[in-house]
């Protein structure tokens, strides 16, 4: 197989065309003289032509606070783009696995979720017994240990929303890493 063999416009318009009619790309290359990997780029490029060309009917807006609008600006200039529009739409054509769920960050909600079921029960609970108490004229049965227990109680509660934010704060800062790598990416026009 000749190595450096550059395909003719025509060629490649074949090979689109034939690829798309479901002749496998190993038979392409081997037709044409070329590796796979050059049929599977002048598929990629004519797919990215098409999507670049195509006509944009569509338009999306949202609305953000001037120093997220200057933040987003800063992030465009540093990878290059000209316009909010190149930038935005580079994202959304790179959008493909980052919106996607993380699997971790739901199991561990899924688990907190129970953790704060179980929590929401046991308040449940104390309320009940300060009403019955209130509603009978007694004072609130408690003793020292279950006053301890309820203020314990409330310290679970504040370190599940503690590690409920960091769980969070890591995925976006995760998500800001994919983001960031998505715009360096289409900004050095690779993909």
């Amino acid at each position: 197989m000749p190595k450096g063999r550059i395909l003719t416009q025509s060629e490649r318009l074949v090979i689109v065309r034939e690829a798309a009619k479901g002749v496998g790309k190993q038979q392409l290359a081997q037709r044409f003289g070329v590796t796979r990997r050059t049929i599977d780029y002048t598929i990629k490029r004519e797919k990215d032509r098409r999507r670049d060309t195509g006509i944009r009917t569509s338009a999306a807006s949202v609305t953000v606070t001037p120093d997220e609008m200057k933040a987003f600006d800063a992030e465009l200039a540093k990878h290059g783009f000209d316009s909010r529009a190149d930038g935005l739409r580079a994202l959304m054509q790179a959008t493909n696995g980052i919106f996607v769920p993380d699997k971790h960050l739901s199991s561990e909600l899924s688990s907190f979720r129970a953790a704060l079921n179980r929590v929401g029960n046991n308040i449940t609970q104390i309320a009940r017994r300060m009403n019955e108490a209130k509603k009978r004229g007694m004072p609130p049965p408690w003793s020292n240990r279950q006053y301890e227990e309820i203020r314990a109680l409330a310290g679970t509660i504040l370190e599940m929303g503690d590690e409920i934010d960091l769980l969070v704060r890591r995925r976006n800062s995760v998500m800001a890493v994919i983001v960031d790598e998505v715009l360096r990416e289409f900004a050095l026009g690779t993909e």
